[in-house]
């Protein structure tokens, strides 16, 4: 059971999931969170009813964070947690992505303020087509995290790396996800085949391709491969803050 309230004139939903969280309603709890999201950009989620055995299960809310767009199309808060509750959301290190707060009141303040990581997620198709649609995410998403725009240029070209190789090495769809810390943007590119992984070969300044990792190498701070059962994925730090707007920007 859930109760959903739209108040008067106010631009949010606030959502209130009752009873277990468990990993058979956690997938309709995930769903009404996205489209109480996608109905207004903005929800606050009351905790007080909601009990839970498991820490990780309370990853729910960020995923559907994300899922219906992230930070700032849509802002997600939760409050109202007891005390244990509040301790099991520590441990599932879900802050970072969804504030949390004591009180409705607290929670409606924390709206307008950026979470301290924001992510998007774009799902990507075994497709030539895929590193345009990739940078053309990449361009949107930086522009709504007010980064620089050298960052956002740089970021392009190794967006457009790793989703390339992902098509024409992984031969596979992928996804693509953006996240920023406020010193740090993270860019992922998740495959799904097992295929050999990408080292960078000596350079050939002769040959048509092959400088793709190199190129990786030069641009980011640093890089790295995660393996997975069922692919891989590569992923790459850029160091940057976000603009400071002026009152009134």
């Amino acid at each position: 059971m859930a109760v959903i309230s739209f108040p008067d004139h106010i631009d949010y939903v606030v959502f209130q999931p009752r009873g277990d969280l468990s990993l058979r309603t956690l997938p309709r709890i995930r769903d009404a969170v996205v489209t109480c999201l996608l109905k207004t950009g903005r929800a606050l989620i009351d905790l007080s009813s909601l009990h839970c055995g498991q820490a990780e299960l309370l990853t729910v809310f960020p995923t559907a964070l994300v899922r219906a767009g992230g930070w700032p199309a849509a802002r997600l808060v939760v409050f109202g947690a007891d005390a244990t509750l509040r301790l099991m959301i520590d441990s599932a290190d879900i802050t970072d992505l969804v504030p949390v707060a004591n009180d409705l009141t607290s929670a409606r303040a924390l709206l307008s303020q950026r979470p301290v990581r924001v992510e998007h997620e774009r799902h990507l198709p075994l497709h030539h087509s895929a590193p345009a649609t990739a940078r053309l995410s990449l361009r949107q998403t930086c522009t709504a995290w007010s980064l620089p725009e050298a960052v956002r240029d740089t970021a392009e070209l190794v967006v457009s790396e790793l989703v390339t190789n992902a098509v024409e090495h992984a031969h596979s769809r992928s996804l693509l996800t953006l996240s920023h810390t406020g010193s740090a943007l993270r860019i992922a590119v998740r495959d799904y085949r097992l295929t050999p992984i990408p080292r960078p070969w000596p350079l050939d300044i002769a040959a048509p391709r092959g400088r793709g990792l190199h190129l990786i190498t030069t641009l980011t701070d640093t890089w790295a491969v995660d393996q997975h059962p069922d692919g891989k994925t590569v992923w790459a730090l850029l160091a940057c803050t976000p603009i400071t707007k002026q009152p009134g920007q």
